[in-house]
């Protein structure tokens, strides 16, 4: 809770791009490939929903490539807050900026949220875990914190909420109600006894 606390402080001091993405899996729980593969036009600004619909992996010495999520059946939906809105928002603001200026051309529905300079290509995961190593150093925040635990920051703030297992599953993308049961179930309990 605390810690949580102190990196979402610790984020609002990196560059949008960085900001965008680490707060976006702690407000989604979305897999941190599947925040990479993520185009401007998944977003449904009026339903404040984004379709989850690939995944980027990146294979050592290979080319990036983008596949379908681990959840088949047309990807999953997540949802985000008001707050997030006005981020993506001022993100997608500095990315039309950037295509414009050095690309000469307008940002579109199929450019990547995140991706790479001057190109059309998604960044991969590992570049946002290097960057994250580095926040925690910056601010003393626990070392052994990663990005998928963020995806677990928000599992554990839904169950806190009272959402159930099968919602929780949901949006995670998890295929059995059985699997997030599994990892949570300790979450589960405390939020019982509450």
């Amino acid at each position: 809770e605390a810690t949580t606390q102190r990196l979402i402080t610790a984020l609002g001091e990196e560059s949008l791009k960085y900001e965008t993405y680490f707060k976006l899996i702690i407000a989604t729980g979305m897999r941190r490939g599947e925040c990479c593969g993520l185009q401007w036009g998944d977003i449904n600004w009026d339903e404040r929903s984004i379709h989850i619909q690939q995944n980027v992996v990146k294979v050592t010495g290979e080319d990036i490539i983008a596949k379908e999520t681990k959840t088949v059946a047309g990807g999953r939906y997540v949802y985000f807050s008001l707050e997030m809105v006005s981020l993506l928002q001022e993100f997608q603001r500095e990315c039309a900026w950037e295509t414009e200026t050095y690309d000469g051309r307008e940002l579109e529905d199929t450019d990547y949220i995140f991706r790479r300079h001057g190109d059309r290509l998604p960044m991969t995961p590992s570049t946002f875990a290097w960057r994250f190593k580095l926040i925690l150093k910056k601010h003393g925040l626990p070392p052994a914190l990663n990005v998928h635990s963020l995806r677990h920051t928000n599992a554990s703030m839904l169950i806190a909420q009272g959402v159930d297992v099968r919602t929780v599953a949901g949006l995670l993308g998890h295929a059995q109600p059985s699997t997030t049961l599994d990892i949570y179930s300790h979450a589960f309990d405390k939020n019982k006894k509450l």
